[in-house]
């Protein structure tokens, strides 16, 4: 039986053909790194926040659902912030509480309802306290402005902090509140 190796001179630079080593300075499209992000070694991700749904395809499927019934709705409104899938596989409070002052100042939805303390509370020391105070006064904006008592039975603060679903809900909720106060207020009605 004979064996052949073969040697491979000079540095590596992470292709196939020189058997690996490490990982090459050029993004895939040929493009350098920025300087301010590492490059990524081989079989390396870039991490991301654990998500529950993401245990199996029942649970991914019904996410994906979510985040892309969300992104149909907001698809019309011009946003200043993007509103992507990464940010929407984690709804974050803090997104929630910019989408409403963006709505606030575009419609007049809930304007002047919470007060800047209540705002500033969702990134505090007491985040957690303070999103959910953020969280409960929100469904009671909403429900005041749609009229749907069910929400606030279906959408308890301490369920919001925990359930990637149920934000995704709340989003659509509050987008459609927005929405038809703003015609309210342009109808006059």
């Amino acid at each position: 039986m004979s064996v052949s190796l073969m040697l491979v001179n000079g540095p590596r630079t992470g292709s196939a053909s020189s058997g690996g080593g490490l990982a090459s300075r050029l993004s895939p499209d040929g493009h350098d790194h920025p300087p301010w992000r590492e490059a990524l070694g081989r079989g390396r991700h870039e991490t991301t926040l654990p998500c529950a749904h993401d245990a199996d395809w029942g649970l991914r499927t019904q996410l994906y659902t979510e985040i892309c019934q969300t992104q149909a709705l907001y698809a019309g409104f011009a946003s200043r912030m993007a509103i992507s899938h990464k940010v929407l596989k984690h709804v974050p409070v803090s997104l929630i509480r910019d989408l409403f002052l963006e709505f606030s100042a575009k419609t007049g939805f809930g304007a002047c309802e919470l007060s800047k303390d209540d705002l500033d509370a969702v990134t505090s020391d007491k985040a957690r306290e303070g999103k959910e105070i953020f969280l409960m006064r929100l469904v009671q904006i909403i429900v005041s402005a749609t009229g749907n008592e069910q929400l606030s039975r279906d959408m308890p603060a301490k369920k919001l902090l925990t359930d990637v679903i149920l934000r995704h809900h709340l989003l659509r909720e509050l987008y459609r509140a927005a929405v038809s106060s703003a015609v309210v207020a342009r109808s006059g009605y």
